[in-house]
C-alpha cells in the first residue's frame, strides 16, 4: 500500500544502511489527497534538470499561440548572434528543428553542458561553445540526454520574439499557479532552461499537477491537455538510457520527460529532485533531495509502487 507513512518508514530504514540519505522534503498526492513530510524547514531549493519540464511546457504554451510550430527551424534565429568555426557542425545546426532539441536527438554524442562542464567559461560565451562542440550524429537519428537542448531553445525563443523564457514561464506558468517566489538567474542575458531554478516544494508540487491534471490547476487549463498528453508519451525509445536494475528504468522520453514502466511518468535532477507521475493511479510524487547518488532516493519507494 502507498501511503506517506509507508514511505517514511522506508526512509528511516535505508538511512539504518546508507552512510547517508539526504531526503528534504516529500509530497505524496493520491486522489487528491495531499501528505506531505518535511526533513528540513521548506525554502527555495535548486530544481536542476527537473526545470526543464517547465521549458517544455512552455514551449507548448508558445506552439498553442501560433508563435511557432514543431517544425520549425531553429538556425535563422541564431545565425546573426553565433561565430560558428566548426565548419562541419553547421549543417547539422541548419537542420535542426524544435522537435529534435524536445527530445535530446540534436547529434551531439553525450553530455557536455552540465555545470562542471562549464563552470570555466563566460556565461555570455556559451552558444558559441555549444555550438561549436563536436556534433557527430546526424539530426533526429539518436538519442544522448544533455542540457544544451532547452539552452538553445531559450536562446531561440529570445532572440525570435525578444521575451526572456523565464518572463514568459512566469507570466504564463507561475502567475497561474500562484507562485511569486522564485530564483531563476540568466546564464548571460538568457534564461539556462536546463537548470538554475529554485523553488520552494510546495510549488513545485503544482507543477507535478499539471502533469497529473492534463494541463489544469484550479479549473484553469494552463497547458494544452493536448500538449501534456504528448509530453506524457514516447517521443523516442531510449535503450541507451535504459538500466532494469532501477526502480523506474527509462524506456523512452516524451518532452523533457522520461517514460517508464507501469504507466509511470517523471522528470528527475541531479541530486535527486523528482516528479513521479501515474494517471492511471491518480498519483503524483515531488521529491527534493541533497542526495548525490539519486538512486538511492527512488529507493525509498521500493516495494510501494
Amino acid at each position: 500500500m502507498l501511503n506517506i507513512e509507508n514511505i517514511k518508514n522506508n526512509v528511516k530504514n535505508l538511512k539504518k544502511n546508507l552512510s547517508s540519505l539526504n531526503i528534504d522534503s516529500i509530497f505524496l498526492e493520491k486522489d487528491g489527497k495531499l501528505d506531505k513530510v518535511f526533513y528540513n524547514d521548506e525554502c527555495l531549493h535548486e530544481l536542476r534538470s527537473c526545470s526543464k519540464i517547465l521549458v517544455a511546457m512552455a514551449i507548448g504554451i508558445a506552439i498553442d499561440k501560433g508563435m511557432f510550430s514543431l517544425d520549425t527551424i531553429i538556425y535563422p534565429s541564431l545565425e546573426r548572434i553565433v561565430n560558428i568555426t566548426n565548419r562541419s557542425n553547421l549543417d547539422k545546426i541548419k537542420k535542426w528543428k524544435v522537435r529534435d532539441l524536445l527530445t535530446h536527438t540534436s547529434g551531439y554524442e553525450k553530455q557536455m553542458m552540465s555545470e562542471s562542464y562549464i563552470q570555466d567559461i563566460d556565461k555570455n560565451n556559451l552558444l558559441d561553445y555549444a555550438l561549436n562542440y563536436d556534433i557527430p550524429f546526424e539530426v533526429a537519428t539518436r538519442f544522448a540526454y544533455n542540457n544544451v537542448e532547452p539552452f538553445i531553445l531559450s536562446v531561440f525563443f529570445q532572440e525570435k520574439f525578444n521575451i526572456n523564457l523565464t518572463d514568459f514561464i512566469k507570466e504564463n506558468i507561475f502567475d497561474k499557479l500562484g507562485i511569486s517566489e522564485f530564483r531563476w538567474d540568466n546564464y548571460g542575458k538568457y534564461c539556462p532552461a536546463s537548470t538554475g531554478l529554485y523553488l520552494r516544494h510546495s510549488d513545485f508540487h503544482k507543477i507535478g499537477l499539471l502533469l497529473l491534471n492534463n494541463g489544469r490547476y484550479n479549473n484553469c487549463q494552463v497547458v494544452p491537455e493536448k500538449w501534456i498528453n504528448e509530453m506524457c508519451s514516447i517521443q523516442l525509445e531510449t535503450p541507451s538510457a535504459y538500466k532494469p536494475e532501477r526502480l523506474l528504468p527509462k524506456i523512452g522520453v516524451g518532452y523533457y520527460t522520461f517514460i517508464s514502466k507501469d504507466g509511470f511518468i517523471f522528470r528527475d535532477g541531479s541530486n535527486g529532485q523528482y516528479i513521479i507521475v501515474n494517471k492511471i493511479r491518480n498519483l503524483l510524487i515531488t521529491i527534493m533531495s541533497s542526495e548525490k547518488d539519486m538512486k538511492n532516493v527512488t529507493e525509498i519507494l521500493r516495494s510501494l509502487i
